[in-house]
């Protein structure tokens, strides 16, 4: 078998920078949100710990696994494409030999410059098989990519994220007041809630700033959510 296919044109590492930005988001919201949910059910702070801890490493769990299969799945799918490509070139190669002058045909390209880039493509055929792939079957993405280390990287993501409402009932619980250790938590959540918001732009682009405040709506949304039904929850039991 050929040499897997590497795409050049990806900024390096900005896959993991996805990765990481967006297990952090899910870890930061999920989390707070849960916390705002046991908290307005006036569940004690060793409660409300074990709690977070457990929906922590379950939660994380979850994202790696999900990103294992899914990354998998894209893989093997890319694979399948690939050999039935290379399997359609060694079986009719005229009838492939025009699907690319067609492709470039209706790029603009003519006359004799379209014949030496057709002829120049099939020389080679891992050239000719990628060709096709990218261009025929619309997939963009060749690269090979490891899901074990993506799986790890959401996983650990994920709790990175998770511990800004977690840390503050790790370390306080001997506070007497619970409702102070939850508003150190909630504002401690605030700050990760911006962080991870802002660390999108990596990733999208767009402005630190709106990003970092849109995702801190989106958390405060989640929060009074979930503090509404816990304290419904709470009143009711």
């Amino acid at each position: 078998m050929s040499k897997p296919y590497q795409d050049q044109f990806h900024l390096e590492g900005g896959e993991m920078i996805r990765q990481i930005t967006f297990g952090m988001n899910d870890g930061v919201v999920s989390i707070f949100a849960l916390l705002a949910g046991v908290a307005g059910a006036n569940q004690s702070p060793k409660t409300i710990l074990i709690t977070l801890l457990a929906a922590t490493i379950a939660g994380a769990l979850s994202m790696a696994a999900g990103e294992f299969i899914s990354g998998k799945s894209e893989q093997d799918f890319y694979k399948h494409e690939i050999e039935q490509e290379r399997l359609e070139i060694e079986l009719t190669p005229d009838i492939e030999k025009e699907e690319v002058r067609l492709i470039y045909k209706n790029k603009g390209f003519s006359g004799d410059l379209l014949d030496q880039i057709v002829e120049q493509i099939i020389l080679d055929k891992d050239r000719w098989v990628r060709e096709m792939v990218i261009e025929e079957l619309g997939i963009t993405d060749l690269e090979q990519e490891n899901e074990w280390k993506n799986a790890i990287i959401i996983f650990f993501a994920f709790i990175i994220g998770s511990m800004f409402p977690v840390l503050p009932y790790l370390f306080l619980q001997s506070v007497s007041n619970p409702m102070a250790i939850f508003w150190v938590a909630t504002g401690f959540t605030f700050g990760g809630l911006f962080l991870a918001g802002a660390l999108k732009k990596f990733v999208t682009g767009a402005n630190w700033l709106k990003s970092g405040l849109e995702m801190l709506f989106v958390g405060l949304f989640a929060y009074s959510i979930s503090f509404f039904i816990g304290s419904l929850v709470g009143a009711a039991i």
